[in-house]
């Protein structure tokens, strides 16, 4: 059994060694690049401590290292990707989006997605070898990814944003609550991730102009979020959730005589389509009954 100075002792020589073969590591990387001139190399500094530290925290089991090796790995890839010369910017399209935005925007994306893609690493590690996952990680994941997915694969308009946010931060915490059973998690993820796809369905065209059509489609987007509420409750837990079903029946009730009021010629096909969704997700909530889901 070791004492405490002798553990501590112990913790300091490994640190001396991480950051030993660190500084040997970014000095090495230095010197060659001041001979082969790449204009790239030394970016891939960040990515390379990112990686060492990374496998170091798997090897000791130290859930920080690990923290730390992902966010510094995931955010050198988002600079190598962003800024190294292998990228050309350009308006004939020399990189697959540059066309359609400002390079700087196309670099802040492509540094948001890897800083993300760095934290969802992350997290699956922990999730695997860690006692406590840090579940809480695929927040940063979810809205940092998100982030990046707009700047870089949409024109970027303000219903473009608030639906890739919505996502990003409403499924990480639907996936959060339905992993740690937690049914405080599951309303938040469903109703935000409903309520920016609503927003994005109703005014993504601007030209379309009648509010009432708008209001009633986004009432419809929210109802099916309290809806989800109800079948995610069945995943995690044994006995029935309804009350969701209230706020919700009362939302698209609203939302479908706002969208009738408003747009008579096309009501039918609207009223088609959610009763579809509405038979998929009873259908999906009879197949969880079925499997009889415990704690």
């Amino acid at each position: 059994m070791r004492t405490l100075g002798q553990q501590t002792s112990v913790k300091l020589n490994n640190l001396r060694t991480i950051f030993g073969i660190l500084l040997i590591a970014v000095g090495g990387i230095l010197f060659l690049d001041r001979f082969l001139k790449t204009g790239w190399l030394s970016l891939m500094i960040l990515p390379a401590v990112g990686m060492f530290l990374y496998l170091w925290g798997i090897k000791m089991r130290n859930v920080g290292i690990i923290l730390s090796g992902g966010l510094i790995g995931g955010f050198g890839a988002g600079t190598v990707s962003a800024w190294g010369a292998s990228i050309q910017f350009g308006s004939d399209g020399g990189f697959w989006v540059a066309h359609l935005q400002h390079p700087f925007v196309v670099q802040i994306g492509l540094l948001s997605l890897f800083t993300g893609i760095g934290w969802i690493v992350v997290v699956m590690t922990t999730a695997a070898i860690a006692q406590k996952p840090i579940w809480w990680g695929l927040i940063p994941a979810g809205v940092l990814g998100g982030l990046g997915a707009c700047l870089l694969f949409t024109p970027m308009r303000w219903m473009d944003l608030v639906l890739y946010l919505a996502l990003g931060t409403g499924v990480p915490l639907l996936f959060w609550g339905l992993t740690s059973r937690l049914f405080g998690l599951i309303i938040p993820g469903c109703l935000i991730s409903t309520i920016g796809a609503g927003i994005y369905s109703a005014w993504k065209t601007p030209a379309v102009g009648n509010s009432l059509v708008q209001t009633g489609i986004m009432l419809i987007w929210f109802a099916l979020g309290w809806v989800l509420i109800t079948t995610g409750a069945r995943v995690i837990r044994q006995q029935y959730v309804w009350w969701p079903l209230i706020p919700g029946g009362i939302l698209a009730m609203v939302g479908m005589g706002l969208y009738i009021g408003g747009d008579p010629k096309h009501a039918l096909g609207f009223i088609g389509n959610t009763g579809s969704i509405a038979l998929v997700i009873f259908g999906l909530y009879l197949l969880l009954m079925r499997k009889g889901i415990h704690h």
